[in-house]
């Protein structure tokens, strides 16, 4: 189930105080994993993680199947590159995380596109976000299909003057008209888990600003 290569994100609770981490898998044995050295999912700081470190690893196979599993550091790899020892449970163990609706947001941010397959490259702004796609106003002298795939690039801001940027696989639902303008609907195609968390928590903090610019105009 577990590939190398494979996007992770890891969880540590040291004391109530909840840190995500990302990572990937850099070799496979039977009774543990190695990977790359943790680093924050939204300041890319690297983890301590000292060995007996209790961990959450949960890992997506595809768009719509995630699990998780429990783990432990149980050793440190010095060599070119740092490694982290998992504790690996046997494949039974692996819990599937239930898959959620994503909070869609109003934003406007800039975007830029590119469509391989029509020769079609353009930039533009999102209508709305969500951790699942996204949608973008066409501009009127592009024309393009559903099923187009490509990609989207556009950045977002967690805190005060950060900026990340962010760059997805995705491909065209539909175009529907709103308020006089053409949108297309995007869904990102297999997204990586901690770009994910990080649009989850922009969407949360995003809609925490408008519900307070609505109680307090």
């Amino acid at each position: 189930m577990l590939s190398i290569g494979m996007d992770l994100t890891i969880e540590t609770d040291n004391n109530g105080v909840v840190k995500r981490y990302k990572s990937k898998v850099a070799d496979l044995y039977e009774e543990k994993v190695c990977i790359y050295y943790p680093l924050g999912a939204t300041d890319s700081k690297p983890a301590f993680l000292s060995i007996g470190t209790k961990v959450v690893v949960e890992f997506a196979c595809d768009s719509t199947s995630s699990f998780s599993f429990e783990s432990k550091v149980t050793g440190v790899q010095k060599s070119t590159v740092l490694l982290v020892e998992l504790a690996l449970p046997e494949e039974g163990v692996f819990n599937k995380v239930q898959r959620r609706e994503y909070v869609r947001v109003n934003a406007t941010v800039p975007v830029a596109l590119d469509f391989p397959s029509s020769d079609l490259k353009f930039t533009s702004v999102s209508s709305d976000i969500s951790a699942g796609g996204c949608a973008v106003v066409l501009p009127p002298e592009v024309n393009i299909q559903p099923a187009e795939v490509g990609t989207i690039e556009f950045s977002i801001q967690i805190a005060p003057g950060e900026q990340l940027p962010l760059a997805f696989l995705c491909e065209v639902i539909r175009t529907f008209p709103k308020n006089e303008l053409t949108l297309i609907s995007l869904k990102y195609v297999d997204p990586p888990h901690a770009d994910q968390q990080l649009l989850t928590r922009f969407c949360f903090e995003r809609q925490l600003s408008d519900r307070k610019k609505r109680l307090h105009p």
